[in-house]
């Protein structure tokens, strides 16, 4: 292979998996010297890492160094939290202090260690570069440089949110371009008056003693490489109904799929008056427990512990949205028309005492355009001890789903392996994450204080099918992957976490028990150096 140009040599290292790249590069000086500072190797093997999921301006800028750190990085991931190591805790950082922008009421927190204690949700955009924080008035967006670095995060967005005085909540986050984020914001609002900048009079609706509000606001986050950054509001939603009925979300291009308790919704965003409209089905499964939804090939699908529901997108006969109000509360008429939903069950996977507890799906994403996915489902299972004592075990059910539109009667639903949890510390992910095909991770924690022997310790899991070892499909396996701890026991409540191994970055919002506010920490978990 020396004696070929060095053009030659280059394109068929591109085409390499990234553990053959590195390995290669070790063989001679020669291969050493072509790869290491090859920008346009590593920017197009990173290109093909990523797909579609990642945010591509994220790696704008970035060195051959850069770029082949970002590549390594789920290698580095895997390699941190193999089985058997305990890798020390990185220290975190925080969200600086704006003077430049932030009012009285932070100037005041300056001499704090926390001056946005008010921030309810966050997210951190796939790539790892850009941290999405909300709080009750204010959307902003940091960069929080390249991979490794600990440069001082940078406020690069800030976005005045019209909500109504209440804990905004991220629902959704999606990469809809190379530049570009769509973001999902939803408040719950209980009070049966709307706020008067809402513009909907309270006669325009019927608010009874069993009735909530959610409100929900898209945005378009434009964040290119090169140019100014910008926010633009794609629309906003008022839904009114029945107390109780929870509401998950999805978006999917210009379209927002939602599951409403025992509705379906769909809503047809868009920032041009008179041109958005929604639509609204009565579902005929008789559970909600689990519940979420998701899209897939043109279809929204709800799923639930009975199974799926699939509506087709392009059957709909809509309504517009008028002035941003829907009532779906119990009882009341769908509007326009859905098409009758593909329905599929779990069969009898669960038993039926159980079956209404069944609860935490978790879809495995990205989701491909085609081709089957996963999810998983949390359920209590009846079993027997030593001593003939009944008792309740949680497992994990793991379900394959292979769609197949242009005939939807060959698609299959099919339970595939049971994941034990009960001998592993910690029995509740809230985050399951792609790393190489076929191998994934979980993000584990406890969301309410615990025992001290708990506290809130966070743990990460890999979960890796052997392909030349598979098990049957019906197995049951002990555990749900190799557990590690990432961060140590604290006094904290972890309210939310996102996770990127390609930058090695988390984001962590905690609810610190005796400030009674919450704060943002920023780890980096590979080798880091500051930046200037």
């Amino acid at each position: 292979m020396e004696t070929l140009p060095a053009e030659l040599r280059v394109l068929i290292a591109k085409e390499l998996p990234t553990r053959d790249i590195c390995r290669l590069q070790q063989t001679c000086k020669a291969f050493y010297d072509l790869i290491e500072d090859n920008s346009e190797l590593w920017r197009e093997h990173l290109r093909r890492q990523c797909g579609t999921d990642v945010l591509w301006s994220s790696f704008s800028g970035f060195t051959a160094s850069e770029l082949r750190r970002a590549c390594t990085g789920i290698l580095r991931f895997k390699h941190r939290y193999r089985r058997g190591g305990h890798p020390k805790p990185p220290t975190p950082r925080l969200l600086p202090y704006n003077s430049e922008h932030d009012d009285l009421q932070h100037q005041q927190r300056q001499e704090s260690d926390n001056p946005y204690p008010d921030i309810s949700a966050t997210f951190l955009v796939p790539g790892g570069r850009f941290l999405i924080t909300v709080d009750k008035k204010w959307l902003r967006v940091w960069d929080l440089g390249p991979p490794g670095s600990l440069s001082e995060p940078c406020e690069v967005v800030r976005y005045e949110l019209n909500c109504a005085d209440t804990t905004p909540e991220i629902a959704d986050v999606i990469v809809a371009d190379k530049d570009t984020v769509h973001l999902l914001i939803q408040e719950y609002y209980p009070q049966p008056t709307l706020p008067q900048s809402f513009g909907i009079d309270r006669s325009e609706y019927n608010f009874g003693h069993g009735s909530t509000f959610t409100l929900l606001h898209r945005l378009e986050i434009r964040l290119p490489g090169k140019g100014p950054h910008s926010v633009r509001e794609l629309g906003r939603l008022c839904v009114l109904h029945s107390r109780g009925s929870e509401i998950c979300a999805t978006q999917d291009g210009p379209i927002v799929a939602f599951g409403v308790g025992e509705r379906v919704l769909i809503w047809g965003a868009s920032d041009s008056l008179g041109t958005s409209w929604v639509a609204s089905a009565t579902r005929t499964s008789q559970s909600t427990a689990g519940q979420d939804v998701f899209c897939h090939q043109g279809y929204a699908f709800v799923v639930d512990s009975h199974g799926l529901q699939g509506f087709e997108l392009a059957g709909i006969t809509h309504r517009p949205v008028g002035n941003g109000l829907v009532d779906l509360q119990y009882g009341g008429p769908d509007i326009g028309n859905i098409p009758p939903p593909l329905q599929w069950t779990h069969q009898q996977t669960f038993e039926d005492t159980f079956r209404p507890w069944a609860s935490a799906f978790m879809l495995h994403k990205p989701v491909a355009d085609e081709g089957p996915l996963s999810y998983d489902i949390r359920h209590p299972r009846l079993e027997i001890d030593a001593t003939q004592r009944d008792f309740v075990s949680y497992a994990y059910v793991r379900f394959c789903f292979c769609f197949r539109p242009d005939s939807p009667s060959a698609s299959s639903l099919l339970p595939t392996k049971r994941y034990r949890t009960a001998t592993q510390p910690c029995d509740t992910p809230h985050l399951h994450f792609a790393l190489d095909e076929g191998v994934g991770g979980y993000i584990w924690y406890y969301c309410t204080p615990r025992p001290a022997e708990h506290g809130s310790t966070i743990y990460v899991s890999i979960l890796e099918d052997d392909p030349d070892f598979p098990e049957p499909a019906g197995s049951v396996v002990e555990g749900l992957g190799d557990f590690s701890e990432m961060f140590p026991h604290s006094t904290q409540v972890v309210l939310n976490i996102s996770v990127c191994p390609l930058s090695g970055r988390v984001a962590v919002l905690w609810a610190r028990e005796y400030e009674q506010d919450r704060v943002v920490e920023i780890f980096e978990l590979y080798d880091s150096s500051p930046t200037t």
